[in-house]
This record gives C-alpha cells, sequence and structure tokens, in this order.
C-alpha cells in the first residue's frame, strides 16, 4: 500500500493529522462501527449510540454459547437470525464455517463414520421409509415433527395432504374432556394444533393418515345407519359401552377399564408378547400374569384347516362414550360438524394435539399462530 500526499503548501489536507479543534476530545473506537474500517476518527459526542449493544448481543459474540444455541436452529433460522440487526450479524459472521457445520441435521442424514469409512443412519429402523426419496437430507429447513417429535428434514417429511381433507382431521371429545381446561387435557395447549396452516409429519406418522380418517368417519355412518333410532336392526349402539369412545382413549378424564378380547393365531405369539410387554396400560389379575396357559383370560380355539388360535381377554382403559347429536342423527348437519366449524372442542387425528373451540377462544384468547 502506497500513500502519496502534496506538501507544497501548510494548508494541504493530511489525513493522519487531528481535526482542527479536536485535540482535546477523546474517541471511542468500536470494532464493529462501519467506520473504524476506513480509519475515520469520530468524537465521543459525535457517536450514535448503537441501541443493539446489550446482553443479547454480547452473548452471540461468545463461542460457547452461540455454538450450543446454533444447535437446535437450521440454516434458515440461522440466517434470519443474523438479519436481525448489524449488531448480530458481526457477532455471527466471525463464526460462520463453524456454525453452518453444527447446525440442526435430520435423523435419518447419514454422518461419517471414521473407523469404517462408511455412513451410518440416526434411526437404521427408519431407514426403509425414506430410502426411495429423489434427494438428500436438507440442511435449510429442518424441524421436529408435530406429532412425535422426531427431528426431520423438508427431503424426509410426509407429503401434505390436500385442504379439502382438514375436516376429516377432527375427532370428537367426551363431555368431561370437553369442560376440563385446556392446561389439563394438554401439555401443548399453549401450541395446538397448525394444520390449517402447515402440516409437518415425518414420514412413519404421516403414513395411514387418510385410511385412519376414512374409517372413524365409517363409524359414524355405521352408527346412524343401524341404530334403532331411524328403524334399524337394533343393534343397541350407544346403549352402554357400545358407544363410539373419546379419542383420547386411556388418558380420557372419565376413562375406565373394560374386559376386551383379542384372537391370535399360534404364529404370532411371539411378537404379540412384545407387543403386550411393551403396553404397559395393560391390567392382569393377580396370579395369571404373561404365562402360556389355558385359563379364563386365554383359551385355544380351533378354526377353520384345524389352525390353533388363542383368544385372550384382557382389561384395558378405554375413553367415555361421545355424545351425539340430534341433528346429526336426523341428517341435518354433517357429521363432526360442530368440530369442522371450530364450535366445539376437539382432537386433531394428525398431529394428536388439541383444535381449540369458541369456548376456549373466548377464554384464553385467540389460537397462537392459527387462522381462525
Amino acid at each position: 500500500m502506497v500513500v502519496v500526499l502534496e506538501l507544497d503548501g501548510d494548508d494541504a489536507f493530511d489525513p493522519y493529522s487531528r481535526p482542527k479543534g479536536l485535540e482535546h476530545h477523546s474517541v471511542t473506537f468500536h470494532p464493529n462501527d462501519p467506520h473504524h474500517s476506513e480509519g475515520a476518527n469520530i468524537p465521543a459526542e459525535a457517536q450514535r449510540p448503537n441501541p443493539n449493544f446489550n446482553n443479547v448481543s454480547k452473548a452471540l459474540g461468545c463461542y460457547p454459547i452461540v455454538t450450543q444455541l446454533a444447535q437446535y436452529l437450521d440454516l434458515n433460522t440461522l440466517h434470519a437470525l443474523s438479519r436481525t440487526c448489524r449488531q448480530f450479524r458481526a457477532n455471527l459472521v466471525q463464526y460462520r464455517t463453524r456454525l453452518v457445520q453444527q447446525t440442526l441435521r435430520c435423523e435419518n442424514e447419514p454422518l461419517p463414520n471414521a473407523e469404517t469409512n462408511t455412513h451410518q443412519h440416526y434411526s437404521d429402523r427408519r431407514t426403509a421409509l425414506i430410502s426411495d426419496r429423489a434427494s438428500p437430507c436438507a440442511r435449510d429447513m429442518v424441524s421436529d415433527c408435530r406429532r412425535c417429535g422426531r427431528i426431520i428434514c423438508r427431503n424426509c417429511a410426509h407429503k401434505p395432504p390436500s385442504a379439502s381433507l382438514l375436516r376429516m382431521r377432527h375427532r370428537r371429545l367426551c363431555s368431561k374432556c370437553l369442560a376440563t381446561p385446556l392446561p389439563q387435557i394438554s401439555r401443548h395447549w399453549q401450541d395446538p394444533c397448525a394444520c390449517t396452516s402447515s402440516v409437518y409429519l415425518c414420514a412413519p406418522c404421516g403414513t395411514g393418515m387418510n385410511v385412519a380418517d376414512t374409517n372413524y368417519l365409517r363409524i359414524w355412518t355405521w352408527r346412524t345407519r343401524y341404530s334403532t333410532y331411524l328403524g334399524g336392526l337394533g343393534t343397541g349402539i350407544g346403549e352402554g359401552n357400545e358407544g363410539v369412545k373419546c379419542w383420547r382413549g386411556e388418558k380420557c378424564m372419565a376413562a375406565q377399564e373394560v374386559e376386551v378380547e383379542i384372537d391370535r393365531s399360534e404364529e404370532g405369539r411371539a411378537s404379540d408378547r412384545e407387543s403386550s410387554e411393551s403396553d404397559t396400560d395393560q391390567h392382569w389379575p393377580e396370579g395369571e400374569g404373561k404365562e402360556e396357559r389355558a385359563g379364563y383370560w386365554q383359551t385355544e380355539i380351533e378354526g377353520i384347516g384345524g389352525v390353533v388360535k388363542k383368544k385372550i381377554r384382557k382389561r384395558v382403559r378405554v375413553g367415555k362414550t361421545v355424545k351425539e347429536w340430534e341433528d346429526e342423527r336426523d341428517g341435518k348437519d354433517d357429521v363432526l360438524g360442530r368440530e369442522s366449524r371450530g364450535e366445539g372442542r376437539s382432537w386433531c387425528g394428525w398431529c394428536g394435539r388439541v383444535v381449540w373451540g369458541k369456548k376456549d377462544r373466548q377464554t384464553y384468547g385467540e389460537e397462537p399462530g392459527v387462522c381462525p
């Protein structure tokens, strides 16, 4: 770098000399000030205070803190954080290379293995569901599944259904769950269902979602068609424990224990035993346990072709029977019409979160982040 100066007269401009009248003023330099890179000296009285220089900006300039924060942010969120103000950007840009490497990753993204020089997945049992995707895991849009909470990217996310199927996601709750305050029935009551704006689910949670919606609506169709109210066969639907149960199941506020019968073949005994051991909601009587012996709780039946099957009786907790409105029976209103219009509280069958009703919005305000 070469600096050329003309020294012909006394009034020649010297860029390295202090301006006249400012010899006794103190100068404060800010490393992140854009004027500092140009070498300009500005007196303290003429400097504008930096409103973004606070404890938060100081924390973003600390390497241990900002690296821990980057593990919970994807590239889009990290970029949006850097665009908040110039002070945030100046603190983050100095660690840009390391922060990009430590951002949030998809659980299905392969990581290099130093020992075998191969790639291994976070969750091998879910690799089959995403093995046919067209592109590798993305880093710009990574978030948690709205249902199970697993970290997935936009390439591994399940394709969201069309907007015309939104009305089919509602599940009816019992009278006890409808009268209970939101903080007692859902730990995500402040973050309710947001499927009207975006549906972000992993592949296992999104598989079979449309089939489950259709089966639930068929239950109500069959209930109306064969009910004694319309002069049907009189199957006793809605009497006792034969009605449609609360969708919250064993977590229902008015749940009760009932005895159910399950048929299984001899070949499926091992797999059924594993599922029964993992199910903590099954209750066995004292002295019976899970032993493979005949009795009241387990009966062998010879089926067609001499196939030996086993019928098992178990006591499980089920939800309370929900209410059926008269206008739905008469056909004057659609099934789950009140829940679709937002008049009553319901449960979302897609994300597994509560859908606020009219009374909830009056009590707790509008749903955060959800379009009315």
